[in-house]
C-alpha cells in the first residue's frame, strides 16, 4: 500500500448524538475536527455484529484527524440504540440506518452537504458500496476488508466453525458438506422465526465461540471458531454482548451485495488481500463495479481483523481513504 503521511492524532472533539431511523432512536458519536467548518463528512459502518466503539471509532477518529466530520453509530437493536428484538443482525435494516445517518449528517451546520462520503469495514464495506449505488448524497466510498455477500462468502462462517484455519483450502471440508451445514443453520433460523412470530420468544446463541465443532454437526455460534475469536473474544470481557438472535440468519444470508455493487457509479476504493475474508468474492465484486473511477488496494501482509484496530494498519488505510475522498471532492 502507498504510504500516507499520518495526520496528528487527537485533532478533534467528540459529541454524543441521537437521530431517528424507522421509528427508533439511534445513538452515535460524532468526531469533529477542531477549527471552523463546514467540513466534509464521512459515515462509518462496522463488521457483522459491530458496536460503534469498535472498528467504526478507530476509523472515525482518524478521519476526524484528516479534517472530516465522522459519525460512528450503533444500528437498531445494538448497543445504545433502541429496537427489538435485541441483537437482530439484519443488513437491510443497517443500510436503512445508514440512510438515516446521512440525513442527520447533511442537516448539521458544520457539515458541507455537497462533500459527504462513506467508509465501511468488513460487512459494513460492501453494504456501503450497496448504499452508495442508490444514495446520491455519497460522493465516494471506501470498502475495507469487505465481507462481500455472495454464495462463496456465505460459507465462511460455517467453515470457520469446523476448521482451525479457514484460509487453508487443503484442510476444508467439501463444498457440499459446508452447504449442508449452512442449510441446517437456515432451518434452525426458520424455526426460531416461527417461534418468535407465534410466542414472542427470541432464540439466542453465542455470537462468537473459540471452540471448533464436529464437521458433521457444525457450530451453533454466529461467527464461530478460533480465527474469529482471536479478535472478538477480548471484547466479550469489555461488556460486548456475546449473543445474536438466530432468526437473523434468514436476513443475513438472504441479503446479497451483488446486484447493488454491479450498479455502482460512484468513485470506489477497495482494500483487501489474500488473508481477508473470501478474496475471490472481493475480486469478483470489484470487477463488477461499472465505474472506471475505482481502485483496488491488495495487501497480502495484513490479516482480515488487523484492519479493524491495529494502529498502523488503520492509520494508513484511513489516510489512503481520506486521500481518495479528497481526490473526489472533499
Amino acid at each position: 500500500m502507498e504510504e500516507h503521511q499520518v495526520a496528528q492524532h487527537g485533532n478533534y472533539t467528540v459529541e454524543k448524538v441521537t437521530f431517528p431511523s424507522h421509528g427508533e432512536t439511534l445513538v452515535g458519536d460524532v468526531y469533529r475536527p477542531k477549527g471552523d467548518g463546514p467540513f466534509p463528512a464521512v459515515v462509518t459502518l462496522g463488521p457483522y455484529s459491530f458496536e460503534k466503539e469498535q472498528a467504526p471509532t478507530q476509523y472515525s477518529t482518524r478521519l476526524a484527524d484528516e479534517g472530516f466530520v465522522a459519525l460512528a453509530f450503533d444500528p437498531r437493536t445494538v448497543g445504545e440504540s433502541s429496537g427489538q428484538p435485541r441483537r437482530l443482525e439484519n443488513p437491510v435494516m443497517k443500510n436503512e440506518d445508514v440512510v438515516s445517518a446521512l440525513s442527520y449528517l447533511v442537516g448539521r451546520s458544520d457539515v458541507d452537504a455537497s462533500r459527504v462520503f462513506a467508509l465501511g469495514i468488513c460487512q459494513g464495506g460492501p453494504e456501503l458500496l450497496d448504499v452508495a449505488s442508490y444514495d446520491d448524497r455519497i460522493k465516494a466510498v471506501a470498502c475495507v476488508t469487505g465481507y462481500f455477500r455472495d454464495a462463496d462468502a456465505d460459507l465462511f462462517p460455517v467453515t470457520a466453525g469446523v476448521v482451525t484455519n479457514p484460509f487453508d483450502e487443503a484442510s476444508l471440508p467439501s463444498r457440499e458438506q459446508l452447504e449442508t451445514l449452512l442449510s441446517e443453520r437456515l432451518q434452525r433460523a426458520r424455526e426460531a422465526k416461527e417461534l418468535y412470530e407465534t410466542t414472542g420468544e427470541v432464540v439466542y446463541q453465542p455470537l462468537v465461540s473459540p471452540d471448533l465443532a464436529d464437521p458433521t454437526v457444525g457450530s451453533r455460534a454466529g461467527l464461530p471458531g478460533p480465527a474469529v475469536w482471536a479478535w472478538y473474544g477480548p471484547w466479550t470481557l469489555k461488556g460486548f454482548e456475546n449473543r445474536y438472535a438466530i432468526m437473523s440468519d434468514l436476513d443475513h444470508f438472504g441479503y446479497s451485495t451483488v446486484p447493488g455493487i454491479a450498479k455502482l457509479q460512484k468513485p470506489a476504493i477497495v482494500f483487501h488481500g489474500d488473508y481477508c475474508l473470501s478474496p475471490i468474492s472481493a475480486k469478483r465484486h470489484f470487477e463488477s463495479i461499472p465505474t472506471a473511477d475505482k481502485k483496488l488496494v491488495w495487501d497480502n501482509d495484513v490479516f482480515h481483523s488487523e484492519y479493524y484496530d491495529t494502529p498502523y494498519v488503520v492509520d494508513r488505510t484511513a489516510g489512503a481513504a481520506a486521500d481518495w475522498f479528497r481526490e473526489h471532492g472533499a
